[in-house]
């Protein structure tokens, strides 16, 4: 099992060879709304062989900070590695978190060594009614609150409520556990999901004309039956980014660290042994 790290911010977790100098690093983002937790069941499979750190993103779980967008969790990852003494590492993104992954490879390429992005969220995803409506001022924030804080403000908008619910639909007991004790409460969680809503909408889009400047090891894994980010998006995502590998499982969802973590892990697997075989020349 992973030790806490001591002196680092909460939330993150390291293997039991952290210490070792030529372990890869690998970094476990989570998606929206979410904690470090949601990795518990990935970070066993593959802390034997690396060094894993499974951070609370800004405005989530134990972290300090607040929620920010795209860059400004990209730049907290680049915080964390200087904080690690790591030079580079492989991330890994969940959903929202992939865009951080994407972010992070863009922004600062000299710190990012491989990626795996798991159910992710892309620059050709299209953006409905719903995720406009909550990505909107004011009645967002509201919708949010109702959603994710567990305060019934919309009593009266079922329609508005049961689309915003989907974001948590099929989520583990535990992981919407963890997401409870949060210090601050479900108020917190809202309002890093409102930030974050708008951040999908208005930073995600500029990131597709420089993905073809990524060109680390990439592996892309996504669910055939995942209904909230569209497997066409894992697809365009694959085409763009060079040498992008492309796995699509048939009868998984949007969460595969909580029910797929095997394939999850593969995945982190294949692109460290492809990073390691890179060094290695």
């Amino acid at each position: 099992m992973p030790e806490n790290l001591s002196g680092a911010p909460p939330g993150h977790v390291l293997g039991p060879d952290a210490h070792r100098a030529e372990a890869q690093a690998v970094v476990l983002l989570h998606g929206q709304p979410g904690t470090g937790g949601d990795w518990d069941l990935v970070t066993p499979l593959v802390d034997q062989r690396h060094r894993v750190v499974a951070p609370d993103r800004p405005g989530y779980g134990r972290s300090s900070g607040s929620a920010t967008g795209f860059a400004g969790n990209a730049r907290a990852v680049v915080d964390l590695l200087d904080l690690l003494h790591v030079e580079q590492a492989v991330l890994v993104g969940h959903s929202w978190g992939g865009g951080v992954a994407l972010a992070t490879a863009i922004g600062h390429p000299n710190r990012v060594s491989g990626l795996v992005l798991v159910s992710s969220v892309g620059p050709g995803e299209h953006h409905g009614w719903g995720d406009r409506v909550l990505a909107t001022p004011v009645l967002g924030e509201a919708l949010a609150a109702a959603t994710v804080g567990g305060v019934q403000l919309l009593v009266g908008w079922p329609r508005i409520q049961n689309l915003a619910a989907r974001h948590l639909a099929g989520w583990p007991q535990q992981a919407l556990a963890n997401l409870a004790r949060t210090p601050g409460g479900g108020a917190r969680v809202w309002r890093s999901f409102f930030v974050e809503q708008r951040a999908l909408l208005s930073e995600l889009p500029p990131l597709a004309a420089e993905m073809g400047s990524i060109s680390v090891p990439t592996a892309v894994v996504h669910g055939r039956s995942d209904h909230l980010v569209p497997p066409s998006v894992a697809e365009q995502l694959a085409a763009a980014i060079p040498g992008a590998s492309l796995s699509l499982v048939t009868g998984a969802g949007h969460l595969l660290p909580h029910y797929r973590p095997e394939i999850v892990a593969h995945a982190i697997h294949a692109v460290a042994d492809r990073v390691e075989g890179q060094t290695a020349r």
